[in-house]
């Protein structure tokens, strides 16, 4: 991917150097042996199977369930569940809370600047 987190690069791309701010795409490196070395890289990891091998073991599955069972203590909010977005969220789908081993995933893009907008990279 592009240091300045404008593009990323196919596998076989042949682009050398960013489409956007036009910054190298390889460090040119000659002492280590590999004439080429990528500034960036963006591992994808597939989230399917994670989710698999948690409901596979019972062990796993009873704390994903937990939600299900649990009930908010003197009205403070110590978990996501309690938020009123979660409530909402399981008004407007109530298929989607009748089972009890649903998940809600969040989402968090670390260091990702869309558009440029920011001078710094917020980091949460």
């Amino acid at each position: 991917m592009c240091p300045n987190f404008c593009i990323l690069y196919l596998e076989n791309t042949e682009l050398t150097e960013c489409r956007i701010c036009e910054h190298a795409r390889y460090i040119s490196r000659i002492d280590k042996g590999r004439t080429l070395v990528a500034y960036r890289k963006f591992r994808y990891f597939s989230i399917t199977p994670t989710l698999q091998r948690l409901f596979i073991s019972p062990k796993t599955t009873k704390h994903i369930a937990w939600h299900h069972l649990y009930n908010m203590v003197d009205r403070v909010m110590v978990h996501s569940f309690d938020s009123e977005a979660w409530k909402h969220f399981n008004r407007v789908h109530p298929q989607s809370s009748v089972e009890s081993r649903n998940m809600h995933l969040g989402l968090c893009t670390d260091k990702f600047i869309p558009f440029k907008l920011f001078v710094a990279p917020y980091s949460c």
